[in-house]
């Protein structure tokens, strides 16, 4: 963060600054208090199960040169070092996004929004890997795309960069516009729309309806970019004043691939779009045939930001997979596909092609757990998923959780499929320690809920 003043944070904040000259500054932001470094405003945020200005005395200590508090809880600073500049607002959370806001607006370069029901992480991953061979680029870190992640991103930007790329993340309607009215982006992605948190949303088509927010927000000089094989991106496409790119298999598609090998390092792809020069194989590091039309949308961003093919390459090549998203690792000769960090309906159809897909010496099995947030539509998304490793000819399953009774279903009736139906992820490490051998391969995959990160910890630490 470039600095700013005690009087341009309260201003922007819609604050009031009670203690501290208007004119000291601060060049980092943070809401952490055991990350406060000496020097830093201190947004002390509240939530349902912690409150941050229960800590004011801690980041005092550490040196933060300020803090933005509620102005209800203003009693709670007046102990602090005389050093400590207090800031009043009436929601420090509101604060926090309007300070971010305020402050990107102090930067005229290209900034990218990234958003969709699955991939949209890995995505951002790939855009930022091609854009910073030839840029010095800002992205989010890890899965930073809520109401704190995104401003405290823009909150990061500072002169030396030359171009920005942020995910955004949804849950409920409404979510998306005022994290887009923060970052103002010039272009948009949006991966895909598919069955991500029905519960709130209802039906693909309120999916639909908020990740198209991110097509209303582009300007007309800016880019949208879409995949061309999902059934919404023509509504997606209707709602934006930009122009529009598609990526995909179809040939309908800006940009098409057709893939040449998906191996357990990385994925092989043939490209052919309106630029010859980008023409070609190309390789990226991430594994499954679901991930190609991320690197497409990621190379569709780059040429238009003016990457050149090596560039490209280079970037695709590089990228890694993010924590958690299909990341492959060996344990005494088996080796794992860790997709733990979440799932939905059609994220767990992706991993569970993949797992197919892959060269594998010995047996494919799958530990699947539950997917939550589906609403009504649950039950049907569950069982959907068992046929289809009946399907695919996955001889294995260990089916983890309330609904594990659903996954198993249809492979009950199978013959070719050994099912075990555990109740959490304890008992779901013990069973695959006693059934996998190595030269298997495993596909570890639920929504956070059910925990399956604790069979990936158990694993490791006997490799």
């Amino acid at each position: 963060m470039d600095a700013r003043s005690l009087q341009f944070v309260a201003t922007a904040c819609g604050g009031e600054l009670l203690v501290g000259s208007s004119e000291s500054t601060v060049c980092r932001v943070c809401t952490d208090s055991r990350a406060v470094q000496s020097g830093d405003l201190f947004i002390a945020l509240a939530g349902e199960k912690f409150d941050a200005h229960d800590f004011l005395a801690d980041v005092a200590q550490k040196g933060a040169a300020a803090v933005v508090v509620n102005r209800t809880k203003v009693g709670q600073v007046s102990r602090l070092a005389p050093h400590v500049g207090v800031i009043a607002v009436e929601d420090t959370r509101l604060a926090l996004g309007n300070l971010a806001a305020r402050y990107r607006a102090d930067f005229n370069i290209p900034i990218i929004a990234v958003g969709g029901s699955n991939g949209k992480t890995t995505t951002k991953e790939l855009i930022a890997s091609v854009l910073r061979q030839k840029f010095n680029t800002l992205w989010s870190e890890a899965s930073f795309n809520n109401e704190v992640g995104v401003p405290l991103t823009l909150l990061r930007l500072d002169s030396t960069h030359e171009t920005a790329v942020l995910e955004v993340g949804t849950n409920h309607p409404g979510e998306l516009a005022p994290l887009l009215r923060m970052i103002q982006p010039r272009f948009g992605v949006i991966t895909n729309v598919g069955r991500e948190h029905l519960e709130f949303f209802g039906d693909l088509a309120g999916v639909a309806r908020e990740e198209g927010t991110i097509a209303d927000t582009l300007p007309p000089d800016g880019r949208l970019f879409l995949n061309g094989d999902n059934e919404w991106t023509p509504r997606l496409a209707e709602r934006t004043r930009a122009g529009v790119v598609t990526v995909g298999f179809g040939a309908k598609n800006d940009w098409l691939a057709n893939i040449l090998r998906v191996g357990l390092n990385g994925t092989e792809f043939e490209v052919a779009g309106p630029r010859p020069g980008f023409n070609g194989s190309y390789r990226v590091g991430l594994v499954g045939r679901h991930q190609v039309p991320n690197a497409l949308l990621a190379l569709a961003v780059g040429t238009e930001l003016g990457a050149s093919p090596d560039q490209a390459r280079r970037g695709l090549a590089e990228c890694v997979p993010p924590k958690m998203r299909l990341q492959v690792w060996e344990s005494k000769g088996v080796r794992v596909l860790d997709d733990t960090y979440n799932a939905n309906a059609d994220s767990m159809l992706a991993a569970l092609q993949t797992l197919a897909d892959l060269p594998c010496a010995g047996r494919r099995i799958a530990v699947l757990g539950d997917m939550a947030e589906l609403g009504v539509h649950a039950s049907d998304a569950h069982r959907e998923v068992g046929r289809r490793l009946v399907e695919l000819g996955i001889p294995k399953l260990i089916a983890v959780g309330s609904r594990s009774n659903e996954i198993s279903e249809a492979a009950h009736h199978a013959e070719t499929v050994d099912v075990f139906e555990v109740r959490d992820a304890t008992s779901a490490a013990v069973a695959l320690q006693e059934l996998a051998e190595p030269g298997d391969l495993v596909l570890l995959k639920a929504s956070r809920v059910t925990g399956l990160e604790r069979i990936a910890q158990v694993m490791k630490a006997r490799a």
